[in-house]
């Protein structure tokens, strides 16, 4: 006997070509760690997305401003409003002279006791708005407690710029408080 005849049978190894469908323990980890931070990032942006719609409907509702014609009047949170008079005057506070102190007296009159009250109330704010979208928070400054059926004075000060005194409109805004669910938060807009 020779050793060619001696030598036994070498072993059969699978073939490569069924091996190609499984992948290793390395990559299968690896594509599932991908594909669970896909499924992280999608479910935060849905989160996300969720929750600035919910800020945009209730803690940003839309707006419906009222503009209201120079000498006309509107009509907010049940009571009349009218601007009477308007006029600028140096800060108190000694400052630059690049600021004013803007006045307008408005005419409130409120139409029944409900309206009294909103008109009383703190959540009424008062702004003055310019054709550029800048705001100035202005102070409102009732003469008396509002009674239904009486016209009342409120003066309306805020400091704003000296160039842009005399184009600047006045924003009063109703409470917040007053708004139903889902309705747009009302306000009047005096033109200049």
């Amino acid at each position: 006997m020779t050793a060619a005849e001696t030598r036994p049978q070498p072993i059969i190894r699978p073939e490569a070509d069924e091996d190609t469908g499984r992948l290793r323990p390395l990559d299968r980890r690896i594509l599932q760690a991908i594909a669970l931070v896909c499924a992280v990032s999608a479910i935060l942006v849905i989160q996300w997305k969720d929750e600035r719609n919910n800020v945009q409907k209730n803690l940003k509702p839309p707006e419906k401003a009222t503009s209201v014609q120079e000498g006309q009047i509107g009509e907010l949170a049940g009571a009349q409003w009218k601007v009477m008079g308007r006029q600028t005057a140096r800060p108190l506070t000694s400052g630059s002279n690049d600021v004013v102190e803007l006045r307008i007296a408005i005419a409130v009159r409120p139409g029944d006791a409900a309206s009294a009250k909103s008109v009383d109330s703190y959540g009424l704010t008062y702004r003055f708005l310019d054709d550029d979208g800048h705001e100035w928070s202005a102070l409102g400054m009732k003469d008396g407690a509002p009674r239904p059926g009486v016209p009342m004075r409120v003066t309306v000060r805020g400091t704003v710029p000296r160039t842009k005194a005399d184009s600047l409109e006045l924003q009063v805004r109703a409470p917040k408080l007053e708004r139903k669910q889902g309705a747009p938060l009302v306000s009047l807009r005096f033109e200049r």
